[in-house]
């Protein structure tokens, strides 16, 4: 049998059809209110998925000093997602100036290694001030644990960790001096000193080739030799032909003086002016991740071949952590480093059809 109408009801209740037409839209809302979804589950808040691994970037750059900062910028110019991390001072921090650095000749390197930073920026290419704890991995999968317990995974690892500057405990003040009144390359700074006085300081002489290397800068070379050097009768002669002094006794102290130069003190009480005593450390390699990676590692650094590419697959270095002292090789480096990292991407992610058999 067919149900009347609400307007057929209301009418015969006597209610206007006006006022019942408002009561049915009402119990239609509140019936829809009151009806759960058939499968809908009771809403709980979502936990954040604190364990879930961080995004697998292209590179990990470790180490941020002028072949870090070089790598970064290319691998932010080659469009691949990378962080540089990097924690300590530059080596170069105690130095006045940086010498030979194209467009930032005679420049300050920490003024250079700013500018470095601020090049990056356009860019949003992120750099993290800490220090990697641990590095594992191999092939196209590397993890780095940070000493702030953040977690990075890339795909390839460029090496810039550098080197330290092993400095003698005596003569005293020489390690305060570095940079300033001691130097350790005529090729940073010797142009400035040319025709001057310089000393060298070459404890245990045996042989003319270093003394008379740094003659390029001025005939007037002092070296300090800390006790009687083991030269021949020849190779005296050749020295004081050439003007070369000869100081055979210990260099006890190293004073700086207003000018940049240092006062030389010896142990007769003998006391000398320079404009510059250059000296020669030891370099101790920063390349404890490298060995924990099972990169190859001499005495002269990193093993690297053409492409900046170390023994272990995917994992390349550059700067000073591999060979030489200069920033200009330093900045080719990481530059090398960053764009065979990116082309090895590249080549790695290639549709299989699309390789050819030289790429394979």
């Amino acid at each position: 049998m067919r149900q009347p109408s609400a307007l057929a009801c209301a009418m015969l209740r006597g209610m206007s059809p006006h006022d019942q037409a408002n009561l049915d839209l009402i119990a239609l809302l509140t019936a829809h209110l009151n009806v759960q979804p058939p499968h809908a589950a009771p809403e709980t808040p979502e936990e954040p998925s604190v364990h879930a691994p961080p995004a697998l970037l292209d590179v990990l750059i470790v180490g941020g000093g002028f072949a870090g900062l070089s790598a970064a910028l290319y691998t932010a110019r080659g469009l691949r997602r990378g962080v540089l991390v990097t924690s300590g001072p530059s080596r170069n921090a105690p130095s006045p100036h940086a010498g030979g650095v194209f467009a930032h000749d005679r420049q300050s390197p920490t003024a250079i290694l700013a500018e470095a930073r601020d090049d990056l920026r356009p860019y949003d290419f992120p750099v993290i001030e800490a220090e990697v704890t641990a590095l594992t991995g191999h092939g196209d999968h590397f993890t780095a644990i940070l000493s702030d317990g953040q977690e990075v995974r890339a795909r390839k690892v460029i090496l810039a960790t550098g080197v330290r500057d092993v400095l003698p405990e005596t003569p005293a003040g020489l390690r305060e001096q570095w940079g300033h009144g001691v130097h350790h390359c005529p090729y940073c700074y010797g142009w400035e000193l040319r025709g001057g006085q310089i000393a060298v300081y070459l404890p245990g002489l045996s042989g003319v080739q270093r003394v008379l290397y740094h003659q390029k800068i001025t005939r007037d070379v002092l070296v300090c030799t800390d006790r009687v050097a083991d030269l021949t009768a020849e190779h005296r002669a050749v020295l004081s032909a050439q003007g070369v002094t000869l100081i055979e006794e210990p260099l006890v102290r190293v004073d700086g003086r207003a000018d940049g130069g240092v006062t030389l003190s010896f142990e007769s009480g003998l006391t000398l002016d320079r404009d510059v005593l250059y000296a020669h450390g030891g370099r101790a390699l920063r390349a404890e991740l490298a060995q924990a990676l099972g990169c190859e590692v001499t005495a002269a650094g990193i093993t690297v071949d053409a492409q900046q590419m170390t023994t272990v697959p995917g994992v390349y270095a550059c700067g000073d952590v591999t060979t030489g002292n200069q920033i200009a090789f330093a900045v080719a480096g990481g530059a090398m480093a960053a764009m065979q990292a990116a082309n090895a991407i590249f080549y790695d992610t290639l549709p299989a059809g699309a390789r050819s058999p030289d790429s394979a």
